[in-house]
């Protein structure tokens, strides 16, 4: 499908505008000079049945006899100069008239029909006479029985609105194609920086995200470029954020895959049963922890990109489930395991990433526990649904726990193996689902309390 490109949209739109408004005007001076021309020529008709009334009524008091007369100005005009004749004949050609007296036809304009075709009604009236259109204006004396008809042949009308109409035509298209070609060219010098601005933006390389400059764009598209820079910063954070990821992470599985190296030649440089069997053992303890560390590599990648529709969700069951999943460790620990708190709990969340964060969360506190110590999850509906993790391990300073978050973070004085990627996990996973993720204390005791405020659902009608 063939699309217009919006600079031809624009201009046929207010060309359109433009043509309909001089068509209207055009429309309107019309009409107006057709009423003026017919109140113009009206009057003249009444002007000249009145000269007609007041020579016949001159003639009357001079005491002049009244005899029938046909008048013919071609005679009447001879001695005349020719410009003068001219004008007056072609006035002539258009005009007629009548006089009646007593029924009997007293004067006639040789162009006027004979006494055989009766006098009209008083007033105006049009008729056709051999195909041509005549108008009629009709005046009857009122002290006797003399009637004044003047007739007019409309031609001339018609001639003066076709020159009107002619003189007003020209001059309106001349603005007609004046105003089209300045609105061309407005639309075409407004849509340049436009296509300035497109082009930069085209002409930029793929690493350059840095803001558009929209000192020279104009003011309607300034919403559109506001939206672009802030798509580039979103974008430049989003690389900059997974290029330190990955620059982190190729230098964190460099030092896991060099010690299972080093491992694997101690292995197979063993000369005993006793060194070989410790190495190897010691070769599988590296293989897990790289696969560990590989396994929440894979898991952060995944979360970030990952559709998360949002659902009701029963918090204490989602809790339940989390606490038989990764129930391995601490049985092995022998840690105390309690879940309490409200049954019917609901939050608005992800399943799927929501079991993941728990997950992570509970994996984390299970190797930081040590052996018969306790893990407690409790699920509390005040205002939000909250759901808390306690445990009895060392916990975190006060000054560390907004670091523990980035990734691959470590305290320095940790005894537990880690990778420092569970804690920064669980953050990304919680911004993803609106969750208020804090530490803190647990009351009455040493060690971590891992907060997770969830949004509330939305209730539904019905």
């Amino acid at each position: 499908m063939k699309r217009f490109s919006l600079r031809r949209r624009l201009f046929l739109f207010f060309a359109t505008l433009a043509i309909a408004a001089v068509i209207g005007v055009q429309i309107i001076v019309i009409k107006g000079a057709e009423k003026e021309i017919t109140e113009e020529y009206d009057a003249k008709l009444i002007s000249d049945a009145e000269i007609l009334w007041n020579t016949i009524r001159q003639a009357q008091e001079d005491g002049e006899p009244l005899s029938q007369t046909e008048i013919d100005l071609n005679k009447l005009v001879q001695e005349l100069p020719p410009a003068d004749q001219d004008k007056i004949l072609d006035y002539a050609d258009t005009r007629a008239f009548r006089v009646w007296l007593d029924d009997r036809l007293l004067k006639r304009s040789k162009n006027a029909p004979s006494e055989l075709i009766p006098p009209a009604a008083a007033g105006f009236s049009d008729f056709m006479v051999d195909g041509q259109a005549w108008r009629i204006y009709t005046l009857e004396s009122p002290d006797n029985d003399v009637i004044f008809e003047v007739r007019e042949n409309l031609s001339g009308r018609d001639r003066l609105r076709h020159e009107i109409l002619l003189g007003a035509a020209g001059p309106l298209i001349g603005l007609v194609l004046v105003m089209l070609a300045m609105l061309f060219l407005s639309i075409d010098v407004s849509l340049n920086e436009m296509t300035i601005a497109v082009d930069t933006i085209d002409n930029r390389s793929e690493d350059d995200l840095y803001p558009i400059d929209t000192r020279h764009v104009p003011g309607e598209l300034i919403p559109v470029f506001d939206a672009l820079n802030g798509l580039f910063e979103k974008l430049r954070r989003t690389i900059a954020l997974e290029r330190e990821f990955v620059d982190n992470a190729a230098h964190e599985l460099r030092t896991p895959l060099t010690v299972l190296k080093l491992q694997a030649q101690l292995a197979a440089r063993a000369t005993d049963e006793q060194q070989r069997g410790e190495a190897v053992a010691a070769l599988q303890m590296g293989i897990t922890r790289a696969a560990t560390l590989v396994d929440q590599l894979l898991t952060m990648a995944r979360s970030g990109t990952s559709d998360a529709p949002l659902e009701a969700t029963n918090l204490f069951t989602l809790a339940q489930m989390s606490l038989a999943v990764n129930s391995a460790l601490p049985v092995s620990k022998n840690i105390t395991l309690a879940l309490e708190g409200d049954e019917t709990a609901t939050a608005a969340t992800n399943t799927k990433l929501a079991t993941i964060l728990i997950g992570v969360l509970l994996d984390n506190a299970f190797k930081y526990t040590s052996a018969g110590g306790h893990v407690t999850v409790s699920v509390i509906n005040d205002n939000a649904p909250i759901l808390l993790i306690d445990d009895s391990g060392p916990g975190i300073p006060h000054d560390k726990r907004e670091k523990v978050f980035e990734r691959f973070f470590r305290i320095a004085e940790a005894s537990t193996p880690g990778s420092g990627l569970g804690l920064a996990i669980a953050r990304q996973i919680a911004e993803r689902l609106g969750i208020q993720i804090s530490l803190s204390e647990p009351p009455g005791c040493r060690g971590l309390r891992v907060s997770l405020a969830f949004p509330a659902p939305i209730p539904t009608e019905g």
